[in-house]
């Protein structure tokens, strides 16, 4: 897949640092969640290894190189991703210290060599300390890259020793164009689509847009029965907990996340979250405050997700109190 438009002035900073030559040894790509920092990972990968390099300077991507890299058959490039024998989905310290040795040999084609770790923020404590010995001490033509949504996460020390580039997410009316026009046929969906997911394109080409859009309108529904005092809260959360809890999740944050830039930055100031036109017409007025602190509570349970987490309970428990807040 080529790049979309909103990370052409980002790729086009690291095609103008390897042709000055000051491709960094470690670098940090802060990504907004969808918004396809897993396609400049890539990039960077065929532009460290591509021989062909096009009179612009730009990777191929139809050498032999860039096609190995594409395919993830490059011996070269290695990806870390959070050990599937931990439950909790963190990379662990043995994954940064085999890392650490694949930094530390001679490439196997004599080039560049680069790893790749994702989500950069899934290192545990030790595996970040770990990590550091590479990155103060890196080799010459080893490169190391992190990708992340949450740099916050990763200890400054780690922070500060890489050089950052954001992969930022576009605007609504782009994600839908471009959405659009990778696949024509989910065109009426994809506005669902976003409500669900946010502005995550990238993401929204994985799931089928008809089931995000019966998603959507599902949590819809419950917050309608949530105003009337008819949710059965117990019964919703037993539901939920079985059924793409995530993604729910991810619709009620995104919903929350609108609701309180809209109350900060909307007319009047009048310090109060107003429904969007795709929302139950009878839902009253969310405070601010209120916002925020079951903001803060979706995302904590999303990280939670991979642990032991009773999900049927904390759903049941986070239900309660956005049925209390709409009620009000």
């Amino acid at each position: 897949m080529s790049l979309p438009p909103w990370l052409a002035a980002t790729a086009a900073r690291l095609v103008g640092a390897q042709r000055a030559g000051r491709l960094p040894a470690a670098l940090l790509i802060h990504e907004d969640p969808g918004a396809g920092g897993s396609l400049l990972a890539l990039r960077f990968a065929q532009q460290l290894l591509c021989r062909e390099h096009t009179a612009d300077g730009e990777a191929c991507g139809q050498c032999a190189r860039c096609r190995r890299v594409q395919q993830d058959e490059h011996p070269d490039v290695r990806h870390i991703v959070p050990d599937p024998e931990l439950k909790s989905g963190q990379i662990s310290v043995d994954q940064i210290r085999e890392t650490s040795a694949l930094l530390a040999m001679t490439a196997y084609e004599g080039g560049g060599s680069l790893v790749v770790i994702r989500p950069a923020e899934a290192m545990t404590r030790a595996a970040c300390n770990a990590l550091l010995k590479t990155l103060e001490e890196p080799r010459a033509g080893a490169h190391l890259l992190l990708l992340t949504s949450q740099p916050s996460r990763l200890p400054a020390t780690i922070r500060s020793r890489c050089l950052t580039l954001r992969a930022p997410a576009p605007t609504r009316a782009a994600a839908l164009a471009w959405l659009g026009q990778q696949r024509p046929a989910g065109a009426g969906e994809w506005e669902a689509a976003l409500d669900v997911l946010g502005n995550a394109p990238l993401a929204a080409l994985d799931h089928d847009p008809a089931a995000l859009r019966a998603l959507r309108d599902d949590c819809v529904q419950m917050l309608e029965q949530a105003v009337a005092g008819r949710l059965d809260i117990v019964r919703v959360a037993d539901r939920w907990a079985k059924d793409e809890l995530p993604l729910r999740l991810s619709a009620i944050e995104n919903h929350l996340t609108r609701r309180a830039l809209e109350g900060a930055g909307g007319g009047g100031g009048s310090g109060e979250l107003r429904p969007a036109a795709h929302l139950p017409a009878a839902l009253q007025d969310i405070n601010i405050a209120t916002a925020l602190r079951l903001l803060d509570e979706v995302r904590e349970l999303r990280m939670q997700l991979h642990t032991s987490l009773n999900r049927p309970l904390a759903m049941e428990r986070h239900l309660w109190h956005v049925s209390a807040a709409v009620a009000r």
